[in-house]
């Protein structure tokens, strides 16, 4: 362990810190002795006249001593300059949240910041986007410490970390049966022909893994708006084949399939609540949704509306041993439990 040396970059309570540290380490426990040393190994170019040194009685005065002096000053500057620069960044993007408050303590510490007015106006600056800067003015008088300062800050990640955003990783649990929406590269042998979609493993796995994604949001993803579900594993889109009218193999609904149609409105889903949702503004992970699919009917030159869902009714594929779950669409007039979904946040 090296014995620590006064430079000017670091508090000079720290530093004493340190000294005492290293001392206790070296079964130093004279306080006379502590001072000696601390005084011994402040840098020769931080010009402190011998004659205040010899006044000073206690590591306390030392303290007060290196913090008049002009190294002090700077770095005390030097600290508020990193904290104005300083900006959390979210886990998801890389960021490391002990970290960021053990550094925003430390520099609040260092740059003699105890006011709890200022630590919030400080904290408040450094958050990445509106919905935390709107989370905290919510509970701002409400804070009267950095311990409360620190659990509105963990309170306001943990509520953002439930929002599915705009490009997150999600799993679709089909609440009645308990299983997950999945595709593979399995192709049907009747309707339409294209990639399956079905209710598979009570457990998640890559095949129930769905991209989320709309145009109209650049982040959260608000009730009633229009959204698109990408397959991970095949890349194909979650859609109804509304052109040739196919039915699924069981029910004979709307067959519900994944695929690369050009046709927007066979693809893109109209995120609603379900009657046993919540009410929130924004869909978060474990909600009940329904999903609905509004398309036009060239037949009968009307729009229809119809809502995802499935039963336990199972189908094969050619010689395909496998059992699927049948997924499909049918008209929103009459919607039940078998068409909500509990979305889940993977990434």
């Amino acid at each position: 362990m090296d014995i620590p040396k006064y430079i000017g970059d670091v508090h000079p309570r720290e530093y004493i810190k340190e000294m005492r540290v290293y001392c206790h380490f070296k079964q130093i426990t004279n306080d006379d002795e502590i001072l000696k040393f601390s005084k011994l190994m402040i840098d020769s170019t931080i010009d402190i006249s011998s004659e205040k040194l010899e006044k000073i009685r206690s590591c306390e005065d030392l303290i007060e001593v290196l913090r008049e002096h002009i190294t002090f000053a700077i770095f005390k500057n030097s600290t508020i300059r990193k904290l104005h620069l300083l900006k959390y960044q979210l886990e998801r993007d890389g960021g490391d949240t002990p970290k960021f408050i053990a550094k925003f303590r430390s520099l609040c510490r260092d740059a003699e910041i105890d006011e709890i007015d200022r630590r919030k106006h400080h904290l408040y600056y450094t958050l990445p986007n509106d919905f935390f800067r709107n989370e905290f003015i919510k509970h701002y008088d409400d804070i009267n410490s950095m311990n409360d300062l620190v659990i509105c800050f963990e309170n306001t990640l943990n509520e953002y970390s439930r929002f599915i955003l705009n490009g997150s990783v999600v799993a679709l649990k089909h609440v009645a049966t308990g299983k997950y929406l999945c595709s593979n590269n399995t192709h049907y042998a009747t309707g339409s022909k294209n990639q399956v979609v079905f209710c598979g493993k009570y457990l998640r796995d890559s095949n129930s893994e769905w991209t989320i994604k709309c145009l109209q949001s650049p982040e959260f993803l608000p009730y009633d708006s229009i959204i698109y579900l990408q397959h991970n594993n095949t890349n194909n889109f979650l859609e109804i084949c509304t052109d040739r009218h196919n039915l699924s193999p069981v029910s004979k609904s709307t067959e519900v399939s994944c695929g690369s149609n050009n046709n927007y409105s066979d693809y893109t889903w109209i995120l609603d609540r379900s009657k046993s949702g919540s009410q929130h503004a924004y869909l978060k992970t474990q909600d009940i949704i329904v999903l609905r699919n509004k398309y036009p009917d060239y037949l009968t030159n009307r729009q229809n509306d119809e809502v995802l869902g499935s039963k336990e009714t199972v189908f094969t594929v050619g010689d395909d041993k496998n059992e699927y779950q049948e997924v499909y669409a049918h008209p929103k007039e009459s919607v039940s439990e078998f068409d909500e979904w509990c979305i889940e946040l993977i990434e």
